[in-house]
């Protein structure tokens, strides 16, 4: 598992510059970091993400700065081309959960692992969007990457740090 500094390493220099400036650009809604500032127990999650996906370049810097804004939120990265070493995971159980999933970005309460990615390649309001109409994916897809749904990636994470203020 890897900290962010070591995320973006995971691939090319241009990569790492486009992710940079996504995270630059990003920025929490007052409510949402007020949110975050109130977890207060230890909340470790693992994140199957990699700079060269532009899905993951959207979502990982809301995490990212969750995580910075509140020390109990702390987020291990993994890149899909290690999800068959099994030193990068804490257990073969997690391995097994990381693997099948097989899409990225994918975030997991560690430890919590058998309840499934609260966070899934797109927000969950993208794809119920596209369950309902698959004719649309190329549409919402990019509009995900224009940062359409940034208030929905940000009230999904707020949900899911409040669900693992609960199980932690």
């Amino acid at each position: 598992m890897a900290t962010y500094t070591e995320y973006l390493d995971f691939d090319t220099e241009e990569d790492k510059l486009k992710q940079q400036q996504l995270y630059q650009a990003t920025e929490l809604s007052a409510q949402t970091a007020a949110e975050v500032k109130k977890i207060s127990r230890p909340q470790n999650w693992l994140l199957a993400a990699a700079p060269y996906c532009p899905d993951c370049r959207v979502f990982v810097p809301f995490i990212q700065k969750m995580a910075e804004l509140n020390p109990n939120i702390r987020v291990n990265y993994i890149a899909r081309n290690d999800f068959d070493d099994s030193s990068r995971f804490e257990n073969p159980r997690q391995q097994e959960i990381v693997r099948a999933n097989q899409k990225i970005p994918a975030l997991f309460l560690m430890g919590h692992e058998e309840a499934g990615p609260v966070f899934n390649e797109f927000p969950q309001v993208v794809l119920n969007q596209i369950a309902a109409d698959e004719t649309r994916r190329t549409e919402l897809r990019d509009a995900y990457r224009a940062g359409e749904f940034n208030a929905d990636i940000e009230a999904q994470l707020v949900a899911a740090l409040a669900w693992a203020e609960q199980r932690c």
